[in-house]
């Protein structure tokens, strides 16, 4: 009889363990979730500024004639369109890249052709108002693409730890509640892990 008040007691203590280990998976769960979720928001917010900016860096390159911004403008439509996943994160890389050509391309207008030294002066002053511009402009896109950056590594980061802890044993009994969250990089595993490193961009990262 003894035996099986002892043996109760063992089981019941079991069950209380077990019980008290799936809650605290089910809340290291749904915290690990509301942080990639979190990190995702924060990450959307950026890429979103960054393309509000891009319209008027396109503005001012287009003020100097000749210049042809088709590129820099399918890149911003690509990435507007994009979703959240490794197209998104190409679609971002895309347009860092095309922001950066065309700060490279010259924006001075000739003054060769210009009848007058009034003219060209006036020229030249605006032909440096149009630089500066875009130098500031550059820079600004140049700042929010450091925290586009820093935001996927945090986001990518944190959207692995949480599929590693779905992967756990307690944790398999909540995959259908816990869903997997996408990785916003250029490639993906095909286990739905990421395969590069770091930001929107591999080619971004040091």
């Amino acid at each position: 009889m003894v035996w099986f008040i002892v043996g109760g007691c063992v089981l019941a203590a079991l069950v209380i363990v077990l019980v008290i280990l799936t809650v605290l998976r089910f809340n290291q769960l749904s915290m690990a979730r509301s942080v990639c979720d979190e990190a995702k928001r924060q990450l959307i917010g950026e890429i979103r500024a960054r393309h509000a900016l891009v319209p008027s860096y396109i503005g001012t390159l287009g003020q100097s004639p000749g210049q042809d911004l088709s590129r820099l403008e399918l890149a911003l439509a690509s990435a507007e369109r994009a979703s959240f996943d490794h197209r998104g994160a190409a679609a971002e890389n895309a347009l860092t890249a095309a922001i950066d050509d065309a700060a490279l391309i010259p924006t001075a207008v000739t003054e060769r052709a210009l009848t007058s030294d009034f003219a060209r002066s006036q020229q030249a002053a605006v032909n440096e108002e149009i630089d500066t511009t875009i130098q500031l402009l550059h820079g600004q896109l140049q700042v929010l693409t450091e925290r586009i950056i820093a935001g996927a590594r945090f986001y990518n980061t944190n959207v692995e730890r949480y599929h590693r802890q779905r992967n756990r044993p307690i944790s398999r009994l909540f995959k259908k509640v816990f869903k997997s969250r996408v990785p916003f990089t250029e490639a993906v595993h095909d286990d739905g892990g990421p395969a590069v490193e770091g930001p929107a961009s591999a080619r971004m990262t040091p």
